[in-house]
This record gives C-alpha cells, structure tokens and sequence, in this order.
C-alpha cells in the first residue's frame, strides 16, 4: 500500500513540475521572485525524498531538509512583494537564519546531485564573499554588510535565484521535458536502429554503433548521464557479449555520451548559458556548435577504428542488424518532433522555448502508438507518466 502511494505521489509530482514549466512557456507573466523558488521546490523532492539512500539517520536528516527547502521556497515566493521592497537587506534573526539554511540545503542538494566540486567551489566563493576584507593586499575587498551579502543572495534576483538559475526554469527545464518525451517511445528505438543500421557492419561495429547512437540521442536529450542510461543500456551488453575489453566499451560509451550534451539542436544547460551571458540568438549557439560536434564525434569513431584494428575487434553479425523496413518504420517517431522543433527555430519568430514546447506536444501524441502504429491508450498513459517522471528526475539535477 505504502509503495502504491509513493508510485502515485510520485506520478503527481512529476505531472506537476512538467505542467508548471510548460505553462511558463505559453504566460511569462510569473515574477522572478516567484517562479525560480517553485522550480526549486519541485526539485528538491527528487533529491531529499525519493533519490534518498541510506539508512534511518540517514532518510530524517533529508527529510528535515527537504522540509526546510520547501517552507524558504514557500515563504519567498508567498512574500515576494514584500521582499522586493527590501533592497535585497535582510531584516530580522528569522530572515539570517532562512537565508544561511537556504544556502546550505542548495549546496548539500549540489552535493548529492553532481557530488562534492561544484559545492566545493561554491562554497570557498562564499566565504571569500564574507571573509575577504581580512585577505592581505589586492586579494582582499573592502567587506560586505552580511545582511546585504545574504539578501543578494536569497531576497533578490541575484545568487539562487540569479540569471543561471532563470535559465534553467525557462530554458533547460523544457528540453529536458522534450528529450524524456522523445525517449520515453519510439524514439531511443529509433536513433538506436539507425545507428546500428549505419554502423554495425564495420570493425568494432558495436562500439561505433554507441558513438552514433550517443549523437543521435544527445541531440535532443543534452545529458550525459540520460544519454548512459539509454543507449549504453544496449550498447554495453553488445559490447561484451562480443568480447570486447571492459574498459574500452565503459569508455566508448563514456566519452560519446558526454559529447551529446555539445550535440546540437538541443544541446547541454552550457549552451543556454552562453546564451544568457552572451546575449545572443539560440540558433546562433547551435550553428557555432554544430562544426565542434561533428569533429567530437569523427574523433571518438577514429579512436575506435585504431582500437579495433590494433586488438582485432569485429563487426556485429547480419542478424542483429535491423533491416531497412524497420528503420523506416521507426523514423517518424524522431523525424516528426525534430522537424516541428527546426522548423519553429528556423522560420518563425517564436522562442526556442515555444519551438520546443511544440516538439514536446508532437512527441506526447506519438506516444500513443508503436512502431506497428497500434494505438493503446493504456501505454499511452503509461508513458506519459514514465516521460514526467524521467523529465523531473533531471530537473532535480537542474539547480544545483
């Protein structure tokens, strides 16, 4: 019974985070103030309360944690006006008190997420920010009023709640919504069978297939670690069975896998943040990626070819290549959602949140069929909540 809600709950909170960033999308009329500590809250759950290991000690301590993330999200974004009138200086032991546990249940999420250098990093930045009027000569600053230094970074729309993390609401958040969608049906079938259907027939054809199958994917997923857990789910397996070196198929799949998040249209959160730091276009971003990218991937196919030649890696065999009808078949399921999200991109004036929220749309009603195009209703439900749930996952890896 205990299980079934936890599934139930975290069905609805997945449904509510993707409906909340979608709906950014189509008003932009939600404040800073308000909207960046909601797309906090939703994440905070995915670290502290379902991802959450360990034992007794362990599950209360991010229980209490997620507890307090969750009222400072609420208090900020319930009080808001009042906030802005503030100047970004705090007032009152409560407000200290809100803003250093705040800051300290962002990095322990950091933490937890993308384990200790990031928070490392973050936090010898803070204390330079508090301490540094003691550094001697030109290494110091004149000091900061701590209630300044802290309202910078928990009241206004700097720190926490600064540009980066804007991105990451109105940007990052929806392509991640549209790779989960795209994956989550015939899509990562798609992008596998014709790789394989490209690659397969040459030297160490199985680790190619990874490399071309990790660019297809990281196209329109831009993680890493989405990218591992799809395609290296088959590669890796096909890799072994046919005798190749442990270490050689964990690092083909590796370092293709992070070369999908350079992959253009989609692209990792880096691309929106130059993008935000640069003030230019989105398609601009991904036109200058797109050469780079390539040249990753011609690299990691070379280094696989030198690999195979020199330990005599073969090719898969005829049978596990998938035959033209299949490819084709499979084809609609990545050509529809790529085709309505360049075409938006390139030959209207709508944002790439806007070109992207109508690839997801398309994405979600593919969902319905399979590669036979037999129609189930009940999949389709089912998908639907496993594509939320994925895409809110990684949202929780977002704001850190």
């Amino acid at each position: 019974m205990i299980t079934l809600l936890r599934r139930y709950g975290v069905i609805v909170l997945a449904i509510i985070s993707v409906f909340f960033h979608l709906y950014l999308i189509f008003t932009g009329l939600i404040p800073n103030l308000i909207s960046r500590p909601i797309h906090l809250a939703l994440a905070l759950p995915w670290i502290f309360l379902i991802e959450v290991k360990g034992g007794l000690l362990q599950r209360i301590s991010s229980y209490l944690i997620c507890a307090f993330g969750l009222s400072a999200c609420a208090y900020i974004a319930l009080n808001r006006n009042q906030l802005v009138e503030q100047y970004a200086y705090l007032e009152g032991t409560g407000q200290y008190i809100l803003a250093i546990g705040l800051i300290l249940v962002v990095l322990e999420m950091a933490r937890r997420a993308i384990k200790l250098a990031l928070p490392t990093v973050a936090f010898i930045a803070l204390m330079y920010g508090v301490l540094g009027q003691y550094f001697p000569g030109e290494f110091g600053h004149p000091g900061l009023p701590l209630g300044s230094f802290l309202g910078t970074l928990i009241i206004a729309e700097g720190g926490i709640w600064g540009p980066l993390t804007g991105v990451s609401v109105n940007v990052v958040a929806v392509f991640v919504i549209l790779g989960a969608f795209v994956g989550a049906g015939e899509g990562g079938t798609a992008f596998m069978s014709l790789a394989t259907k490209l690659a397969s027939r040459y030297r160490a054809g199985a680790a190619k297939v990874s490399v071309l199958s990790s660019a297809f994917f990281g196209s329109i997923s831009g993680s890493a670690s989405a990218n591992v857990a799809s395609t290296g789910a088959i590669t890796l397996p096909t890799m072994k069975r046919l005798g190749y070196p442990a270490s050689f198929a964990a690092a083909v799949e590796a370092v293709a896998s992070s070369g999908g998040q350079i992959m253009p249209p989609l692209m990792g959160a880096g691309a929106f943040v130059m993008m935000e730091l640069l003030r230019t276009g989105y398609t601009d971003i991904m036109t200058a990626a797109l050469l780079p990218a390539i040249l990753f991937f011609l690299a990691a196919w070379i280094g696989v070819d030198l690999f195979a030649r020199r330990y005599g890696l073969t090719a898969m065999k005829r049978e596990e290549i998938p035959d033209g009808l299949t490819v084709s078949r499979l084809a609609p399921f990545f050509l529809i959602p790529f085709t309505v999200l360049l075409t938006v991109l390139f030959f209207t004036g709508y944002t790439p949140q806007f070109a992207a929220a109508g690839a997801i749309f398309s994405s979600a009603l593919l969902l319905i069929t399979d590669d036979r195009f037999k129609f189930s209703l009940s999949r389709w439900i089912t998908r639907l909540s496993n594509a939320c749930i994925n895409a809110s996952m990684q949202h929780g890896r977002l704001p850190g």
